[in-house]
């Protein structure tokens, strides 16, 4: 009986696996058999809005792979389908599948572009948060950080190429931490020695970054002197304010040698070579020349008295001889009354002819 029991056990179990591989393979063709209902297109990702990619080109691409509504689903590749949508320059992830109700859902996540790159013969691209390069886009207006003067427009960059375009990436990325400095940086040029210089919206100046390098730093100083000197002293009263030193800021005013602010927010006159150069020397120049001109008057003023003082001492030796009354009234006189210096030659010739 127990031999009994358990070829019958055994042949429960073989009918049970082979009617569950018959219902699989009949639900596979079944839903092989099935159509495509609905195509359902989603943008993810940190911004959701349509800047480069859109429903309506995404479907168009598709609509190129032969994918549509009322196809049969056993004919949906997704994995290729992927991978070629993800080929695209704006794409940075896809992803297909295809859910109970036969509908194909696609959630795209695109490329955010967060500067504008403008090369040294003319044309120009966006970079995103990683660096890649985008190609504009007609109709596209983005309110990014404008950079000019990067020295290639080579898809293939060389090393210290590739070391800058970081550099402009960092650069960017600082930007768009602080809102204030997203409003104020109209453009930021590059140097062919690889510094930086910013154009700002308001002021009629030009701001020197020099390197990346604490760049957050130099950012925080810029936005103390805007805060404490630049708006009392007027908007377009400085020609270049210099951020590259540390703790401190080196100001030019307009037709004014530099002045240095430090960070304990004291303003003091600063050496005219911490700026760079031709204005600045042109400049000193002539603030120097002013004061010379006074020089003369102001020497010529202690002569006068040293004339009178050797007049005065003759006087007091004729004292000893008191011939006339009217002398020594007059010595006297000089002797009280120092600030009449030039006038008292005067009264005294006067006063001998009246005599």
């Amino acid at each position: 009986m127990k031999q009994w029991q358990k070829i019958v056990i055994r042949i429960i179990w073989s009918i049970a696996a082979a009617g569950l591989i018959v219902l699989f393979v009949v639900s596979w063709k079944a839903k092989s058999a099935k159509q495509l209902t609905d195509i359902q297109i989603e943008l993810v990702g940190e911004s959701a809005e349509a800047l480069f990619m859109d429903e309506i080109s995404i479907r168009v691409i598709l609509n190129e792979r032969g994918v549509q509504v009322g196809m049969p689903i056993e004919k949906i590749n997704l994995t290729q389908l992927e991978k070629f949508i993800e080929k695209t320059e704006w794409v940075k992830n896809a992803e297909f599948f295809i859910n109970n109700k036969l509908v194909l859902e696609v959630k795209i996540e695109q490329r955010i572009p967060i500067a504008r790159i403008f090369t040294a013969s003319g044309t120009s691209f966006y970079i995103d948060n990683e660096g890649s390069r985008l190609p504009l886009k007609q109709l596209t207006v983005l309110n990014l950080p404008v950079f000019t003067g990067f020295p290639t427009d080579q898809l293939k960059l060389s090393k210290p190429d590739s070391i800058l375009l970081k550099d402009v990436l960092f650069f960017a990325k600082t930007i768009q931490k602080d809102s204030f400095f997203m409003a104020q940086v109209a453009q930021v040029n590059i140097e062919p020695n690889g510094t930086f210089q910013m154009v700002p919206t308001l002021g009629d100046h030009l701001v020197l970054l020099g390197t990346v390098d604490q760049l957050e730093d130099k950012l925080n100083r810029l936005f103390t002197f805007y805060k404490k000197v630049w708006l009392g002293s007027g908007i377009n009263a400085y020609q270049y304010i210099d951020c590259r030193f540390n703790h401190q800021i080196v100001a030019l005013k307009k037709g004014m040698q530099p002045i240095q602010f430090t960070g304990d927010f004291k303003l003091l006159m600063g050496d005219s070579t911490l700026m760079m150069q031709a204005p600045v020397a042109s400049i000193d120049t002539t603030a120097k020349a002013a004061p010379v001109l006074m020089e003369p008057a102001v020497v010529a003023k202690p002569k006068a008295p040293k004339a009178i003082a050797k007049k005065k001492v003759q006087p007091k030796v004729v004292k000893s001889k008191p011939k006339m009354n009217n002398k020594p009234k007059n010595n006297s006189l000089i002797i009280k009354n120092k600030t009449a210096k030039a006038l008292m030659p005067k009264k005294s010739k006067s006063t001998t002819k009246n005599n």
